[in-house]
C-alpha cells in the first residue's frame, strides 16, 4: 500500500476536483449573484473555469486510475 499512497492522493485530489460540477455546489455558485451568475461577467468567467477544472479532475482521475491498475498487475504469477 506505501508504494501506491501518492497515486491515491492524487486521485482524492481528481475526485474532488470533478466533483466541482456537483448540483450543490451549482446552485451555491448560482446564489453569490443577485440576479444570477448569467448577469455577470466574472459570475459566467467562475462557471467557465469550474467547468474546466471538473473536466481536468474526470481526466485526471481516469489516468491515474489506470497507472493504479497497471501498477498492480502482477505479470510474474502468470
Amino acid at each position: 500500500m506505501g508504494k501506491n499512497s501518492k497515486l491515491l492522493y492524487c486521485m482524492l485530489g481528481s475526485a474532488i476536483l470533478a466533483l466541482l460540477n456537483n448540483p450543490t455546489l451549482s446552485y451555491a455558485k448560482l446564489g453569490m449573484f443577485r440576479g444570477g451568475y448569467g448577469n455577470s461577467r466574472f459570475g459566467v468567467l467562475l462557471v467557465l473555469i469550474t467547468n474546466i477544472f471538473s473536466l481536468a479532475g474526470f481526466i485526471l482521475l481516469i489516468l491515474f486510475s489506470i497507472i493504479l491498475i497497471i501498477k498492480n498487475i502482477n505479470f510474474k504469477e502468470k
